[in-house]
């Protein structure tokens, strides 16, 4: 009779070397998907802003950024910068942790009968976790708006 002994050639008590490879290959995946579920809620990285956008919602009124100042990230956008009908410009204002930071913001405009149009308002950043808009201000015949949601700033502006 023969002897007839189990020949173990992948050097792991007999499990296959493609085996093991294709266990490899899916715990990479799923360390993957965990990681893009994984949400940290923590503070913004040294460094980063948290961004807020103004749209101009008039029909025919073309503001200009009269004030740029305080926490914005550097440079600010220039002053004298057209905001026309329909368009939207964006404000980034520095993220610091434990920390709020604050940035003034203010448009001007003519309406087409003459009256003078002021915007005004402050965007607000409490570490990059909460933003919001204080100090909404308008004068003419327009009317501004703030909304958040999920974090982002809305700030409109629009004919009253």
């Amino acid at each position: 009779m023969m002897n007839v002994k189990p020949s173990n050639t992948s050097g792991s008590r007999g499990v296959s070397l493609g085996i093991r490879l294709i266990l490899f290959i899916l715990l990479i995946i799923a360390i993957k998907l965990i990681k893009k579920r994984r949400k940290c809620g923590c503070p913004p990285p040294i460094g980063s802003t948290q961004g807020f956008n103004v749209k101009n919602s008039t029909k025919t009124i073309t503001l200009t950024l009269t004030t740029a100042s305080g926490d914005l990230e550097k440079p600010p956008p220039p002053l004298n910068t057209p905001l026309p009908p329909g368009s939207t410009a964006d404000f980034e204002v520095t993220s610091k942790a434990g920390h709020t930071t604050r940035a003034n913001i203010k448009y001007t405009g003519t309406a087409a009968n003459g009256t003078p149009i002021t915007v005004s308002f402050t965007l607000v950043n409490s570490g990059g976790v909460l933003t919001g808009v204080d100090n909404l201000a308008s004068t003419g015949p327009v009317k501004v708006n703030a909304e958040t949601t999920s974090g982002n700033a809305l700030i409109t502006i629009s004919d009253s």
